[in-house]
């Protein structure tokens, strides 16, 4: 997605709020104290809760962003443009392009996703070797074959 086109489809922290809520739901919530799958949400307090034990679930655990007080805003702008640079991006300019006042909580938050990010980068790392089809190989093989025989020709 373009850059432009996420801030249009996420211009507020309430439609981020949401989001986020509708990929939890749709990833499952299951209750840490007694582990049923149905939960409502309440708005007020942005948290599920569980509707057999009524224990309350905030919409950030289980997240990089739990234990944050940083607008929800932020972490997936912070996210979108950590993913869309090829290059490091320097905190100070993601502080910025933030408008954020504080250097420290928006350097724990990168910190956070760089380790995410390295922890999915490892789970799909692959493999150190490669398998083709023989028949490809024998295609390869043929071709070579072929500009040998046209090269000695010539």
């Amino acid at each position: 997605m373009e850059l432009r086109a996420y801030f249009e489809k996420y211009h507020d922290e309430a439609t981020c709020i949401e989001e986020l809520k509708n990929q939890r739901i749709q990833n499952g919530i299951i209750c840490k104290k007694c582990g049923h799958d149905t939960h409502s949400f309440r708005q007020n307090d942005l948290k599920f809760q569980c509707r057999k034990c009524r224990n309350r679930i905030s919409l950030r655990s289980g997240t990089v962003m739990e234990n944050s007080n940083l607008p929800i805003r932020y972490w997936m702008i912070c996210i979108e443009l950590m993913t869309l640079s090829h290059r490091k991006m320097s905190i100070l300019k993601i502080q910025y392009l933030l408008g954020h006042k504080r250097y420290e909580p928006i350097w724990l938050m990168v910190q956070k996703i760089r380790l995410v990010m390295k922890m999915r980068d490892e789970k799909y790392r692959l493999r150190a070797y490669s398998q083709f089809d023989p028949e490809f190989l024998q295609k390869i093989d043929m071709l070579m074959i072929k500009r040998k025989t046209k090269s000695a020709s010539s």
